[in-house]
């Protein structure tokens, strides 16, 4: 491979200007699968990691307006990462156990003891966030970050770059106040001079820690009601509601908190880890199947992605024609396939042996190492196209419909693919899906990575084509996407919807009220 794709070599002439990355998503398709899952768990997010967060950043908010009275956002800004410094720390002080998930939790783990013991000035930590010893780097901490949008989103902080606490926001702040009680003068106390003594750290650890949100306190109501929105019908409320009810549902049927794969099977499959079917008609539960099988085909992608890139970088390091090499991968993997694609997709559907989840073990497995796929899991994932097409292109289940509605304006997708299938699927097996591979992999990419060049002057291209021939790939390293389900399952456990034996009998009364759309 070319010596100029090197990082702190030179880059070819052309892209001067640009910055080098390998790109997030280099064929387009997770931002379909994103989609769904946002409109599925919506303000509810990858980095919002404990609901306690959502009444105590707004009480922050409130305090900085009751102590300082500026609108100067570099001096809200250093308020806020002081709070949120002290949040982290005082926590850990007072009781590890379940403190994941708090900004700042790493520099806090490594000043517990010291702390604990003598006290802290927050100063050096906070308030300069390029210093090397910086609690986080981001100009307002996690706050700023993850938390702010979703709070300004959901109208409890005004929309400004000093906002205010307003609507739902100060009734929340209001009983997160009303929860810790005395403990409110003493981080007024230690925000106004930035140092903490051992022991108001243990004081306002207990009083604040994410997992001691005080059961029947109102502060729960506000925070559960955010949550599962009890009387709301607007569309986020009741996708949330849904989600929450079939997550809590499924626990209670066996599925292992945390375990996110037996989720993602039971939303998929319609079935139980004891091998019961998961008989539930429910428009959510559709989604999470459409945006599942959206993931299928992403990883599918993926993987020929590699296998192309792999047999470039090894057969021919000086280029080949590109249709020519998608020949190769797909005729190495199919060998002795003389069945149309119709047929073909068929008979690999009904082989017990190639289902989604065991066919999809393998390649994921693949994509995680730095190694090309071999033909024996490249056909694992042209099988798994396979597979999705016979399930899916008939409208069964709702897939497509679905995941037609979620596409951007580009249309990359599943239902792109599966489009393109529809078209090849009397043409022998290996063209048809030798077709999906220059489309969707040779035409997208190209197309997907000199978008990114132009508007944002990054170089995201795996591979070039030039003068009619592929050359300079570039492996990656791909999977999943986060559907925000493990943060769910922990913002359930803050709310008292599940403990380490499982759902609650609060979260069976859940169950018992509600059920999901």
């Amino acid at each position: 491979m070319g010596a100029e794709f090197r990082v702190g070599d030179g880059d070819p002439l052309w892209t001067k200007t640009g910055s080098w990355t390998m790109g997030l998503d280099p064929l387009g398709l997770q931002a379909t699968s994103i989609r769904i899952y946002q409109s599925l768990v919506p303000n509810i997010t990858n980095i919002t990691n404990r609901l306690r967060y959502y009444s105590y950043f707004p009480w922050l908010v409130g305090l900085y307006e009751k102590l300082h009275h500026s609108d100067d956002p570099a001096k809200f800004a250093t308020f806020m990462r002081r709070g949120e410094a002290l949040y982290a720390l005082a926590t850990l002080v007072h009781d590890q156990e379940a403190s994941d998930g708090l900004g700042g939790s790493n520099w806090a783990s490594q000043h517990r003891a010291e702390a604990a013991a003598n006290g802290i000035d927050l100063r050096p930590y906070t308030d300069d966030r390029k210093s090397d010893v910086t609690y986080l780097q981001a100009a307002r901490g996690n706050y700023g970050v993850a938390y702010a949008p979703t709070l300004v989103g959901m109208e409890w902080l005004s929309d400004s770059s000093v906002p205010v606490t307003q609507g739902p926001g100060q009734k929340a702040a209001a009983e997160f106040a009303s929860s810790i009680g005395q403990v409110s003068s003493d981080i007024e106390a230690v925000l106004r001079s930035c140092e903490a003594s051992a022991e108001q750290l243990q004081n306002i650890g207990a009083a604040i820690h994410p997992a001691k949100i005080p059961h029947g306190s109102a502060e729960q109501a506000i925070l559960r009601d955010f949550l599962i929105g009890s009387g709301d019908t607007s569309k986020d409320a009741t996708s949330r509601r849904s989600s929450i009810w079939l997550v809590l549902d499924l626990i209670a049927k066996g599925v292992t908190q945390g375990d996110l794969n037996a989720l993602r099977q039971a939303f998929y499959a319609r079935s139980l880890p004891d091998g019961q079917s998961y008989a539930l008609e429910s428009e959510t539960l559709d989604r999470w199947r459409a945006y599942q099988a959206n993931e299928y085909g992403q990883v599918a992608l993926a993987c020929a992605l590699n296998g192309l890139i792999g047999r470039q970088c090894e057969e021919y390091p000086d280029g080949i024609e590109p249709k020519k090499l998608v020949s190769e991968v797909v005729g190495a993997a199919m060998a002795g396939t003389n069945q149309n694609f119709s047929q073909w997709a068929d008979s690999v559907a009904l082989d017990d042996g190639a289902d989604e989840a065991a066919l999809i073990t393998p390649v994921l497995d693949n994509l995680s190492s730095d190694h090309p796929p071999s033909p024996e899991i490249m056909l694992k994932a042209l099988k798994l196209l396979g597979v999705l097409w016979a399930k899916w292109a008939d409208g069964s289940g709702k897939v497509r419909p679905i995941i037609a509605r979620a596409v951007g304006p580009d249309g990359r997708s599943l239902d792109g693919i599966l489009r393109t299938l529809d078209a090849a699927k009397d043409k022998a097996a290996d063209e048809a899906l030798a077709a999906v591979l220059f489309k969707h992999i040779i035409i997208d990419h190209q197309v997907i990575a000199g978008r990114k060049l132009s508007s944002a002057g990054t170089f995201t291209y795996h591979f070039l084509v030039e003068d009619g021939r592929l050359s300079e790939g570039l492996l990656g390293q791909y999977g999943y996407t986060t559907p925000r389900l493990f943060n769910l399952t922990r913002v359930l456990r803050d709310a008292g919807y599940l403990n380490a034996d499982g759902v609650t009998r609060d979260g069976e009364a859940f169950l018992e009220l509600h059920q999901p759309l």
